[in-house]
């Protein structure tokens, strides 16, 4: 068994679903909110939770390649899959704008013209 399919062997699969999961719940309580139909709410759970599992488990094996250690590679790998699904989020959110033409809010310590 050569390198690549023995990192992925000493991974177990609980891990690789809690990455997947990690940015799953900020998407459903963000669509619970608005008036979006079924098919938007799905597409918007399943982007974000493959961009969660892609980024994550990238993460993942990267850290584990460069320091071994299963728990920090974890836990830099949920942040990152957090992280990469509200990037994911707010680019999909983004191109839904423009395409529809409407200017989505600026949002942050500049958005009142300070």
């Amino acid at each position: 068994m050569n390198s690549e399919h023995q990192a992925l062997a000493d991974v177990p699969l609980w891990l690789l679903v809690l990455l997947s999961l990690a940015g799953l719940s900020g998407e459903m309580l963000r669509a619970s909110g608005s008036d979006l139909s079924l098919r938007q709410i799905l597409q918007r759970v399943a982007l974000r939770f493959l961009a969660s599992g892609l980024l994550g488990m990238a993460t993942l094996l990267l850290a584990m390649a460069l320091w071994n250690n299963l728990y920090l590679a974890a836990g830099l790998g949920i942040v990152i899959a957090v992280i990469g699904a509200d990037v994911a989020g707010g680019l999909y959110t983004q191109f839904l704008a423009r395409k529809v033409g409407v200017n989505a809010p600026a949002s942050g310590p500049n958005a009142n013209g300070q």
